[in-house]
């Protein structure tokens, strides 16, 4: 059996940072943060400390405003340590769980509303409330876990998706280095017959 999808049913364990215990990753704070337009998301500029701790309030269910004595000290500390910061950030990153998600074949047929302009988030949450998901559980459930529902409530509704497997994923891997050590076999070699026949000038 796939284990991103055994990890991604296993709930997360509680996870604090920055001296806050936050809630599992989850559409709902993944639409937030884009309405915060935060880089976090949507990588259009550089993260900065500040961006770091507006997300981790943010997951922490707290009310948003502005910076505390706390809060302003850790952003000067940070912008100060450029190495802990960039720590923090791949703390950050391992919270949101990406590497639960499935694998699909094909990435593209996974993105977006279908080609109705429904944003991304807004699609899969919908698709789990017409499956019978609360809609607050819909928001709220681990993200990762969202994404093996929607996936599997879209294949049993007749969508064009498929599941890479771990196995297929490796031979798709070993296949790629193949290729790559052919392709360099091949130019390594000058006396190698071109496509029509001929032998390449030097």
């Amino acid at each position: 059996m796939d284990k991103r999808f055994l990890a991604a049913f296993i709930d997360p364990a509680p996870f604090r940072l920055l001296g806050r215990s936050l809630y599992p990753w989850c559409l709902k704070y993944r639409v937030r943060l884009e309405a915060f337009q935060s880089p976090l998301i949507d990588g259009s500029r550089d993260i900065t400390p500040a961006d770091l701790i507006l997300a981790v309030r943010l997951c922490a269910e707290e009310p948003i405003g502005k910076f505390g004595i706390a809060d302003t000290w850790r952003v000067i500390r940070l912008e100060r340590n450029p190495k802990e910061f960039q720590h923090l950030l791949g703390i950050f990153s391992s919270y949101i769980l990406v590497g639960h998600w499935p694998k699909f074949w094909e990435q593209a047929k996974t993105k977006g509303g279908g080609g109705k302009g429904i944003p991304w988030a807004l699609a899969i949450v919908t698709n789990l409330i017409a499956n019978g998901i609360p809609e607050q559980r819909a928001w709220e459930m681990p993200e990762c876990q969202a994404i093996w529902m929607n996936t599997a409530f879209g294949v049993r509704n007749g969508a064009d998706v498929s599941v890479m497997s771990p196995e297929e994923e490796v031979f798709m891997a070993d296949e790629e280095v193949r290729d790559f050590l052919a392709a360099a076999s091949g130019a390594s070699n000058p006396a190698k017959e071109t496509d029509d026949g001929t032998i390449p000038r030097a």
